[in-house]
């Protein structure tokens, strides 16, 4: 879920009604993978888990503190593509979903900036900060210093 929403700004929608919980351990004699995919193939949950659960598979090679742990870490993503653990989905992050998580990182840091969520008047700025050759970080946060919205109190006429 966190790779999803937080780093690419992805929308997942809260698990319908009636969903079971996972329970905090897999029963004996099942992995966590196979819980999850136990629970995925329940038709109400496919959608959402086919969309999130391959960046946990990958990631599954650590544990809850990040240490190394033994853990099948190879999983395809929504769109088709193959990941083999961190450096797959590193890989896949950077390759294939690099605007997205550009778009979100941009948002995320004007937000922080002007303290406040981005809105649709931001959208023309975030598409700027997106667009920054190369995407150094330096250059992102000039152009946002640089901003009307940064730069004047919104509603003051200043």
């Amino acid at each position: 879920m966190w790779v999803s929403e937080v780093l690419l700004g992805d929308k997942i929608p809260n698990p319908p009604k009636g969903v079971p919980t996972l329970p905090e351990e897999a029963p004996e004699g099942l992995s966590e993978r196979e819980l999850i995919e136990r629970h995925s193939s329940d038709a109400r949950c496919a959608g959402c888990h086919k969309r999130i659960d391959p960046y946990g598979f990958a990631l599954e090679g650590f544990d809850a503190i990040g240490r190394n742990r033994a853990a099948d870490i190879k999983s395809v993503t929504f769109d088709g593509t193959a990941v083999d653990g961190l450096t797959g989905l590193r890989d896949y992050l950077v390759n294939q979903r690099r605007e997205d998580f550009l778009r979100q990182f941009s948002r995320k840091l004007l937000g922080y900036a002007l303290g406040r969520s981005a809105q649709l008047s931001d959208q023309p700025l975030i598409d700027k900060l997106v667009r920054t050759e190369g995407a150094p970080i330096g250059k992102m946060i000039e152009q946002i210093v640089r901003s009307p919205q940064f730069r004047e109190i919104r509603g003051s006429g200043q």
